[in-house]
């Protein structure tokens, strides 16, 4: 039994992309391939300083004070060299907030106006439209012995998030063109943050309600295409754009997609980890 799941794994891995957004060949083969990545735009830390320390709960308590120490790791986040990636940012920001709140002051409940003015300041959307749907943000404890988490409601029941500006991320790779193209977010959408117990990278993990859309497959061994994949970690390496992803096959592309019964098999069992640049 062991033999043959092992045999299922490596037969499944071989399926999807190593790499969903490196660059890895020219336009030739995979257009849009070599694009620089999106710009990180500049943040006037003072002014984000305000906004954080304005952010209320929904019962008027405040989260945020500034210190020398609440500086300096903004300082990190927003004017790091080389800058982190908007996406890196947008996650560092929320465990800022995080360690800003003792687990005995959970539950807390932000909503707009503050968490969207927020989200604007800090310029870690490219698109101001994607944070005017968020209606509600909350941190909560479920497990003393785990991490809180944070739930993102949202005024749809499904959002799409334009990759990089709505050029995607395209790689070549088992011998056809890879491109990630919308990151999709359900109501409810939630995720844990943490830093990594080995080095300095944040790690995010425990996702839910969010998937990658686009282009996936290989051309390879066997023909097999994918639009659908389910997000469950990323680790941000620190210093680079590059992020460690771990992801699946999503239960909706066995819905809206025919594939074999052998595939549906293995590929709800079996996660692909790789390495690749990371944005949004």
């Amino acid at each position: 039994m062991k033999r043959t799941l092992l045999l299922l794994g490596i037969i499944f891995i071989s399926f999807l992309p190593n790499s969903l957004w490196a660059d890895k060949t020219s336009d030739d083969k995979c257009p849009g391939a070599n694009e620089a990545p999106p710009p990180v735009l500049k943040v006037d830390l003072p002014k984000l300083i305000i906004a954080l320390e304005g952010i209320r709960t929904h019962d008027g308590k405040q989260i945020y004070k500034n210190s020398p120490e609440n500086e300096t790791q903004l300082k990190k986040i927003f004017e790091s060299t080389p800058p982190k990636t908007k996406l890196e940012q947008f996650f560092q920001l929320l465990f800022l907030l995080q360690n800003n709140v003792s687990k005995q002051e959970l539950p807390i409940v932000v909503e707009p106006p503050s968490i969207t003015d927020l989200l604007l300041i800090a310029k870690v959307f490219t698109d101001p439209s994607f944070p005017k749907k968020i209606t509600k943000v909350t941190l909560q404890v479920d497990d003393p012995q785990r991490n809180p988490y944070y739930t993102v409601d949202f005024s749809d029941s499904e959002v799409r998030f334009n990759v990089n500006q709505g050029k995607g991320f395209s790689t070549w790779d088992q011998g056809m063109c890879q491109i990630a193209k919308d990151l999709i977010f359900y109501n409810g959408f939630s995720f844990r943050i943490r830093n990594s117990r080995i080095n300095k990278n944040l790690v995010v993990d425990d996702f839910n309600k969010v998937q990658l859309y686009g282009t996936f497959g290989s051309r390879k061994m066997f023909n097999i295409d994918l639009n659908y994949l389910d997000l469950e970690k990323v680790e941000f390496v620190d210093g680079t754009d590059q992020g460690k992803v771990k992801a699946r096959v999503a239960k909706r592309e066995f819905k809206e997609n025919k594939h074999s019964g052998f595939f549906k098999f293995i590929g709800s069992l079996v996660p692909n980890t790789s390495q690749q640049r990371i944005d949004w």
